[in-house]
């Protein structure tokens, strides 16, 4: 959907793998590209707290601070497009935002933003402030983790295209819940 902002970018109506705005879609390790349902967590993906399970770990201890990783070691690194899962899973186009992008959505300029229920899912709506009809939902789909998934209907993440700037165990991202963006 085009939500008139200045940079002409245009947001996914839904998560990869969703069927409407408010399903949670499919849960993704940064730098994946196979995605997982809630019930698929912890069946066949672990999500492993120590990385073991990350596609791109190569060896180390988490506890030690020793991890190497065999892709994407450079702070702030970019997904390549064969590593990028709405790339990859919708094609054309698509492709995870970037952080400015996401800070471009955040801006109180472009949209508003409120929580709210759609389906009986908790979430963000974001509307556009130059035409109120345009709008885009994200649900509190929670987050993946050792096994399971948490905080589904209280929290919400969306994942950037940028690996973090401070460690290299994942992606930059955009967080929220009733109470904060």
């Amino acid at each position: 959907v085009d939500l008139g902002l200045p940079s002409g970018t245009k947001w996914a109506t839904m998560n990869v793998g969703a069927s409407k705005p408010s399903d949670a879609g499919l849960y993704f390790q940064w730098g994946d590209t196979s995605g997982y349902t809630a019930d698929q967590v912890g069946k066949d993906k672990q999500f492993a707290s120590d990385f073991s399970d990350y596609k791109w770990y190569e060896s180390g201890s988490f506890d030690d601070d020793n991890i190497v990783f065999k892709k994407y070691t450079t702070p702030g690194a970019t997904l390549e497009l064969e590593d990028d899962a709405a790339h990859v899973n919708m094609g054309g186009a698509w492709r995870m935002p970037t952080p400015d992008q996401i800070n471009e959505l955040l801006n109180t300029a472009y949209t508003t933003n409120e929580w709210t229920t759609q389906d009986g899912v908790n979430g963000r709506l974001f509307t556009s402030k130059k035409d109120g009809t345009k709008s885009i939902f994200f649900p509190t789909a929670g987050f993946a983790w050792v096994g399971s998934v948490l905080y589904s209907g209280d929290l919400g993440y969306v994942w950037s295209s940028v690996l973090n700037t401070d460690y290299v165990n994942g992606g930059q991202y955009l967080y929220f819940y009733s109470g904060v963006v």
